[in-house]
């Protein structure tokens, strides 16, 4: 072990704790990944089943932001003005709504928490 002179303590302990910052980082971003795996299998779980092309629609958004995924459905269907996301038909249509996505959501939030501390405790 390196023996430190104690002018130098307070550096050697920014140090070890500008490692352990970076570590924590790098793997709870690999944990959010883990996380949008595990909501996007339970929103295709959840999905309606008639044709199966929206339940094969859910994506990741990708990595743009620190600490924060974006999942979305690219199904895409006909509407009066144009073409509109078939997932805001589901969630919110007055008429033909089924929501299901808010709640799936939620219901992901314990098994999404699980998967990032499995990731940080594998690779730590």
């Amino acid at each position: 072990m390196k023996k430190i002179n104690i002018d130098d303590l307070e550096i050697a302990i920014e140090d070890i704790l500008d490692d352990y910052s970076d570590d924590i980082y790098f793997l709870t971003e690999e944990g959010l990944n883990e996380a949008e795996k595990v909501l996007i299998e339970n929103l295709k779980a959840a999905s309606p089943k008639d044709s199966g092309d929206f339940a094969k629609s859910w994506k990741g958004k990708g990595k743009k932001y620190k600490f924060r995924r974006y999942v979305g459905n690219t199904k895409m269907v006909e509407g009066k003005k144009g073409k509109i996301p078939l997932s805001n038909i589901l969630e919110y249509s007055t008429v033909h709504g089924k929501p299901f996505i808010k709640k799936t959501y939620e219901q992901s939030i314990s098994a999404m928490r699980e998967a990032i501390i499995k990731t940080i405790e594998r690779k730590g």
